[in-house]
């Protein structure tokens, strides 16, 4: 058949002589939950998919048909329901097929044909471009996820088969598609609870990118292997043993096996040697209700010596994605320390298929409000499109949500909420509604009143105090909210200000970020200013100042630029680190960056300016992190022996009650401590606590970290955090 016929039968509903028999492991695996009218429609599916794809290859060779089939395949061993094994099958022909979505819509209905055109919204996403049409792509997309989740189920399992058969690309696409897929399907993957899959891929795609390191660490593994089954097997035994001698009967215990890439991360991130991070055994204890894990865990820690603060539980507290368990650290045969996860068997099928173990023919009443808790992200995306009009913005938001680690806190009521880590009780406030938010002027942690910028921490309850009348809203917010959700609604009201006050609020937000590095905006004049603010894109300084007050941009980012105004080349090698000998580097005296201020032993860039010399930045400074890679005026830099006393300026941010007498106090720290301070700047954050940023003098980092430890053990701080320009 010709590709030009398919039309034709699209027309004819596709005729019963042209339906195609399935293969036959595929019909069996649907017979084993679906009905034959929904066999039927997956077998028009395929029909339509095996012509539409007649004359189509594969990079390997084999019939294009293969790789629809092997997708759906997986997502019937999910047991999804008929119209995802439709999608799945059809999912390429809008991109390479003459087929249109009024043609699907027409056979199969708005769902199948909603959904196939949501994967191939997906199928043409960039997310390395910051492109405003790829960034409106992400945003149709996800909207498109929003209403049904099936969308992105179609789209992993499409991604987890080309992963799969990945070595017929070309290298660099082999490269591409595997950061694309640790960057954003991994995380899709496990936003919606699949932890199965997410392993599977981030294994495929660190294989193809780290080859050798991959093999290196699997020949570890092997190697290591013969003892730690013998281990294994013998605390395996004893788990089990212990809970059935005390009454849980239907028990299983299992041995957990880390993927190769989560052991990789944590070698990098924990700097912890191979060894060490193996040397942890996992197991995972099965049982029937929820009751019978909090008696499996009392009958544990009766029987091994439980690891203090290692105990979570994510039954009582379950994660945003719908997982759930209860996870424990003990000492088991006297010296191995072993991980344990104890759940339901529901709970495990969750954690293992995610949202697929949801799906309506299977769903539970007792299983709904799980699967509402996966789904409560992706239909959150919703009100943040409608606050935000800005398709970079919006796709920025949604890939800070997709990378990040989770906060559980507590209302008052004892209502439980998933925050991004790092967030502060401005995101809190905006979590529970938007009107709180907007009218928040002060907040308690467990009954003491707090900050409104402290980041809060897992367990906390959080009370948050609004005004009964329309508050003023501070555009500084910006600088310390993380949520996407927080952020968009600031910026929402922001725009809604007059543009005089937006004027002068983004004046006051300039000055103040300026100020920290040591500038003003009064420095800034004639060919100089003009330079920055056609770097910036904007055509006068009102405008940039107006831009700020609404929320549209970012004071400490525009800030950044003001210190610079540098114009960046690509392509620059790595070279030797310089070494900094006495505050010199080969006999040219240095500056000392006063956006970050190192001090003796920091992390350190050397950047080469033509009006100033040398300047020394610490390496997490924002104003060189982006550029060290790109510009040849950037360059690694370590220290040498310092043969004098010298003396380096640091700045700390202390957070303390606002209390008669706590700047003598502080005063007083640091004078007992022979420490200079050069200048104290005040502000008040709420009516109830001050902010000092100060200014001192110390020899080295250890110095700088022994005063600050003594100004955290005053009673009336709250915070003391050191100042080196990295947000």
């Amino acid at each position: 058949m010709s590709d030009h016929a398919l039309p034709n039968l699209l027309l004819n509903n596709f005729s019963g002589d042209y339906l195609l028999r399935l293969p036959a492991d595929f019909y069996k695996s649907a017979k084993l939950y679906l009905s034959i009218a929904e066999i039927k429609k997956i077998q028009k599916a395929y029909s339509v998919a095996y012509y539409a794809h007649e004359n189509q290859k594969r990079r390997d060779g084999s019939n294009y048909i293969t790789h629809p089939v092997a997708v759906a395949k997986i997502l019937l061993n999910l047991k999804m329901d008929s119209d995802s094994i439709c999608s799945a099958l059809m999912h390429d022909v809008l991109e390479d097929c003459d087929v249109t979505k009024n043609d699907l819509k027409t056979l199969f209905g708005p769902s199948v044909a909603d959904i196939v055109d949501g994967v191939s919204k997906l199928g043409k996403l960039d997310i390395t471009s910051r492109n405003e049409r790829d960034a409106n792509n992400l945003q149709k997309m996800m909207l498109a996820m929003s209403k049904d989740v099936r969308v992105v189920l179609v789209k992993i399992c499409d991604r987890l088969h080309n992963m799969r058969t990945i070595e017929h690309l070309p290298r660099y696409k082999q490269i591409q598609k595997s950061k694309e897929t640790i960057e954003l399907y991994g995380p899709l993957a496990i936003r919606i609870g699949m932890q199965d899959i997410r392993a599977e891929l981030e294994d495929l795609a660190f294989r193809c990118i780290h080859p050798l390191r991959a093999t290196m660490l699997e020949s570890a593994i092997n190697k290591s292997s013969g003892g730690r089954k013998k281990i294994v097997t013998k605390i395996r035994k004893e788990l089990k043993k212990h809970l059935k001698s005390n009454g849980i009967e239907r028990v299983g215990v299992k041995g957990r096996e880390k993927n190769i890439y989560s052991i990789y991360r944590k070698i990098k991130s924990k700097h912890k040697p191979f060894s060490e991070i193996l040397d942890v055994y996992g197991f995972r204890i099965l049982v029937d209700s929820v009751d019978e894990c909090y008696r499996a865990l009392g009958i544990i820690h009766n029987y091994f010596s439980p690891i203090e603060s290692r105990f979570k539980d994510y039954i009582a507290i379950p994660k945003s994605n719908g997982y759930q368990a209860l996870h424990t650290s003990l000492l088991a045969l006297n010296a191995f320390p072993i991980e344990v996860q104890i759940q339901t068997r529901n709970m495990y099928s969750i954690a293992s298929f995610g949202i697929a173990a949801h799906w309506q023919y299977k769903t539970k009443e007792d299983d709904i409000s799980s699967g509402l808790r996966a789904t409560k992200w992706l239909t959150g995306l919703v009100d943040l499109q409608k606050k935000t009009n800005n398709p970079s913005e919006f796709a920025q938001s949604i890939k800070t949500d997709l990378d990040s680690n989770e906060v559980f806190l507590f209302s008052p009521k004892g209502e439980i909420y998933a925050l991004r880590k790092g967030s502060t009780p401005i995101d809190f406030a905006y979590e529970v509604h938007t009107d709180l938010g907007d009218n928040i002027i002060g907040c308690k942690v467990n009954r003491n009143e707090v900050p409104l910028n402290i980041e809060l921490e897992t367990g906390q309850t959080v009370e948050i105090i609004a005004s009964k009348k329309n508050s003023e809203l501070d555009p500084s917010w910006l600088n310390y909210v993380v949520t996407s959700k927080a952020r968009s609604a600031i910026r929402a009201r922001l725009r809604k200000q007059k543009i005089s006050d937006a004027r002068k609020a983004g004046k006051v937000m300039l000055e103040t970020e300026l100020k920290r590095g040591g500038s003003s905006l009064s420095e800034y004049r004639g060919s100089s200013l003009k330079k920055i603010l056609d770097s910036i894109g904007v055509t006068s300084l009102n405008k940039l100042l107006t831009d700020l007050g609404l929320g549209k941009r970012t004071g400490s980012i525009i800030a950044e630029r003001f210190y610079s105004g540098l114009q960046i080349r690509e392509g620059i090698k790595e070279v030797n680190p310089v070494l900094i000998l006495d505050n010199k580097i080969e006999s040219v005296t240095v500056r000392f960056a006063k956006c970050c201020l190192p001090v003796y032993e920091d992390a350190v860039v050397a950047h080469s300016d033509t009006e100033r010399g040398m300047v020394i930045h610490h390496k997490r400074c924002k104003q060189v992190k982006p550029f060290i890679k790109k510009d040849p005026r950037y360059m690694p830099a370590i220290w040498g022996e310092n043969k004098k006393d010298h003396l380096y300026k640091a700045r700390i941010d202390v957070n303390t009650e606002d209390r008669v007498g706590v700047l003598s106090d502080l005063g007083s720290i640091f004078a007992r401590s022979a420490i200079n301070i050069g200048s104290v700047n005040t502000k008040t954050i709420d009516k109830k606590f001050a902010g000092f940023e100060i200014e001192i003098e110390v020899k080295d980092r250890k110095e700088l970290r022994n005063i600050m430890q003594k100004v955290r053990s005053m009673k009336l701080t709250t915070s003391c955090k050191r100042n080196i320009n990295e947000n």
